[in-house]
């Protein structure tokens, strides 16, 4: 059994929780033992941890001792730049344990995608990397030409194992949260600025509908809402698990205007249509497709954005198909199987080189 190790930055978020208990089992099935270590994992997550787990310092000195100590064959690196442990680590891992190696991320910091300085030291990674894994097959550009041959695509996803409640019962889930709109908008995820989620707030004060509520749902590490007001605006806090997925089953369309990360993912599943601005590049756009499953409108004002949202939620008939297409593209592209196959390549691929 080759023994594997992924190093987690900071701590295990809620939503890596399942995904490495699904690599957990699925990798053993193919030869490989993963151990996975971080710096612990988000307070408050409601999954059990099911797979081989280490708190640890992160840290040069404390990741090369467990990497010695555990005999660890292959360690893939779920690390951003701004740690300042991961490329002395790589270096020592590679050239003096002699252990492969394998990236997992973007290829590049989207946020800061023409940053020179960030992408020599990109490279730098790639290019020790006996594997790199990348969210999505549109990053591929980010890597350079010399090191492609060695690139796996695992469609960025999650590990969702949950049934929809039923249209009759979505009344009930809202009236929960003191929701009592006819229609409403859900936007959830991390309110980050990036998330330009006072587009959203602007359009749906400027519909001006008493019928319409808008539901804000996820941490506010940047109080981002803190001056966002308007009537039928509710903003719940961090909700997790089955709950907010309940949440997102009660709703009628999901509006992400900026990036949209993996809380579209969560919305398809849900059979959510997507409400979101152009010129996001997450790697979830993937799952996006304009007019079959989501509308994607120019960051133009706040009248292109209002226009959609009046659309879907007034043309039940449209938004059901725009529903059944979401969740037929999660259920095809964004398999927890499909993510977990090909970094079972990329391992063979490294291990074998």
């Amino acid at each position: 059994m080759i023994r594997v190790l992924l190093v987690n930055q900071d701590e295990i978020p809620h939503y890596r929780i399942p995904i490495y208990n699904y690599f957990s089992e699925y990798f053993r099935c193919h030869g490989f033992e993963l151990l996975v270590v971080s710096g612990g994992i988000q307070p408050c997550n409601p999954h059990s941890v099911d797979f081989n787990f280490a708190e640890i310092t992160l840290s040069i000195s404390s990741l090369l001792t467990f990497i010695r100590t555990s005999h660890i064959d292959v360690v893939i690196f779920w690390v951003n730049l701004k740690h300042l442990f991961l490329l002395p680590t790589c270096f020592a891992s590679k050239f003096i344990l002699r252990k492969k190696i394998i990236y997992w991320g973007h290829g590049r910091d989207l946020a800061h995608p023409n940053a020179m300085i960030k992408n020599l030291l990109y490279a730098s990674q790639l290019a020790m990397s006996d594997s790199i894994i990348l969210y999505a097959p549109h990053l591929i550009k980010y890597v350079p030409r010399a090191f492609r041959k060695k690139v796996f695509i695992a469609n960025n996803t999650l590990n969702i194992r949950y049934r929809p409640i039923s249209r009759e019962m979505r009344h009930l889930y809202l009236s929960y949260y003191g929701i009592h709109t006819r229609k409403n908008i859900i936007c959830a995820g991390r309110f980050h600025e990036r998330k330009r989620v006072q587009h959203l707030v602007d359009a749906f004060n400027s519909m001006n509908r008493p019928d319409f509520g808008l539901i804000l749902v996820g941490p506010d590490p940047d109080c981002t809402l803190a001056n966002v007001q308007g009537c039928n605006i509710f903003k719940l806090g961090p909700i997790y698990g089955e709950r907010l997925l309940d949440l997102l089953s009660a709703a009628d369309i999901c509006c992400i205007p900026g990036a949209v990360g993996l809380s579209v993912v969560d919305a398809f599943y849900c059979g959510l249509p997507l409400i979101t601005e152009a010129g996001d590049e997450s790697p979830e756009m993937m799952y996006v497709k304009h007019g079959i499953n989501a509308l994607v409108v120019p960051q133009a004002g706040v009248h292109n954005l209002a226009k959609a949202l009046l659309l879907l939620l007034e043309d039940d008939v449209l938004r059901d198909h725009f529903s059944c297409a979401a969740r037929r593209e999660i259920s095809s592209t964004g398999r927890i199987e499909t993510m977990a196959a090909a970094f079972v390549a990329a391992l063979h691929f490294a291990t074998q080189s």
